[in-house]
């Protein structure tokens, strides 16, 4: 643009616009590899008249698909990681693009 060749303040302040969401996109991702993927599903089993309820973690690795048993008591602590984890990847998906804006700004040849 023209305005960032001709004002090397604001080419100052727009490269340090885009090292802060460097930064904070390496961070974020740091964070998102420490919360667990995927998401809850609910099945239901009848036996002997009696219906059950399971909740299990569908995630996949690769091209392979995994299911994992969650217990009642590890239902709220994994739903409430799995939420974060979903603000998360929203926060970075938008540094992300953030990032994309800046470096075509800032990659005019003088």
């Amino acid at each position: 643009m023209k305005v960032v060749e001709k004002d090397n303040l604001v080419h100052e302040m727009l490269r340090e616009e885009l090292d802060r969401c460097r930064n904070m996109s390496a961070s974020l991702v740091k964070m998102l590899a420490g919360l667990p993927k995927g998401s809850l599903h609910v099945r239901y089993k009848e036996y002997k008249g009696k219906r059950y309820v399971y909740h299990y973690l569908k995630y996949r690795e690769g091209r392979k698909n995994y299911s994992k048993h969650i217990s009642a008591g590890e239902l709220e602590k994994l739903s409430k990681k799995l939420d974060v984890r979903k603000k998360y990847m929203s926060e970075l998906s938008s540094y992300r693009a953030r990032i994309k804006y800046l470096e075509k700004i800032l990659s005019v040849k003088k």
